[in-house]
C-alpha cells in the first residue's frame, strides 16, 4: 500500500480554524507539532490552565461550526499566534 500526502494542516487552537504547512518534521510516537496546544475557555468553563479538563468546557467546532473559518498562522520561534 502506498500514498501520498496532499496537504499537511495543524490546529494550533483546537477547534479554532487551521493552519496549512508547507513542511513538517515528524517523530515517531510524538503528536504534530504545535497542534491543539491552545484552547479557548467558554464563560461556563471553570477551566484556570493548572489541570486538565475535558473539551467541554471549551469553545468547538461541533458547537459553533463557523469556528473552522478561522485561519491560524503560528510564528513558532515567539509561540505566538
Amino acid at each position: 500500500m502506498s500514498g501520498r500526502v496532499t496537504g499537511i494542516w495543524r490546529h494550533p487552537i483546537k477547534s479554532h480554524g487551521r493552519e496549512a504547512l508547507e513542511r513538517v518534521t515528524l517523530s515517531a510516537g510524538q503528536t504534530l507539532p504545535w497542534d491543539r496546544v491552545w484552547a479557548i475557555a467558554h464563560e461556563n468553563s471553570d477551566a484556570d490552565g493548572s489541570q486538565w479538563l475535558p473539551c467541554a468546557h471549551f469553545s468547538r467546532v461541533s458547537k459553533a461550526p463557523q469556528l473552522m473559518a478561522v485561519t491560524a498562522t503560528l510564528d513558532e520561534a515567539t509561540e505566538t499566534i
